[in-house]
């Protein structure tokens, strides 16, 4: 992939292989009839949402891409894509009741979901991805975040005329 192409296409990816992953969706706490489609821009959004403007007490994430400075290496300019996953959840919905087993609270268990997914995969880019950050905090009084950050490899300038 060339430049900032690859960052709409990672995040459509992402995002849809999440609203089909039955594990992620649970993990999520929607109610009944809450899957798929509708959870985009609902409990899954392609930009970093405030959660000032969530009134309900619940679970989402949020996928940027980013492309910090380019570098050059064997003659070819590089660039390595970041994946930053946040997941945010209301004080009130960090306790994961609705999936049996799970000891975690619910940004833990989302967190290792995600990393098992994504990983080490090899499809975004020329690299393979590396978790590099896995960090928690607080971004206001009634919700917490753990922010994952993924690091690929790719060219900064397409391989084909044409992708």
């Amino acid at each position: 992939m060339a430049n900032s192409s690859i960052i709409g296409k990672a995040k459509n990816k992402i995002i849809k292989e999440f609203i089909k992953d039955p594990e992620i969706v649970a993990a999520l706490g929607c109610s009944t009839g809450e899957t798929g489609e509708k959870l985009v821009n609902t409990h899954i959004f392609n930009y970093h949402q405030n959660p000032n403007t969530i009134n309900d007490v619940k679970t989402f994430i949020t996928v940027q891409v980013n492309i910090p400075q380019p570098y050059r290496f064997d003659s070819k300019i590089h660039v390595q894509p970041t994946i930053e996953i946040w997941i945010c959840s209301h004080e009130q919905h960090m306790n994961v009741d609705n999936v049996p087993k799970v000891t975690e609270n619910r940004n833990d268990y989302l967190s290792r979901l995600i990393d098992e997914r994504l990983n080490g995969r090899d499809d975004f880019g020329i690299g393979k991805l590396k978790l590099i950050s896995n960090i928690e905090g607080s971004s206001q009084k009634d919700y917490l975040y753990r922010a994952l950050v993924f690091q690929g490899l790719d060219l900064n300038d397409s391989l084909c005329e044409f992708e």
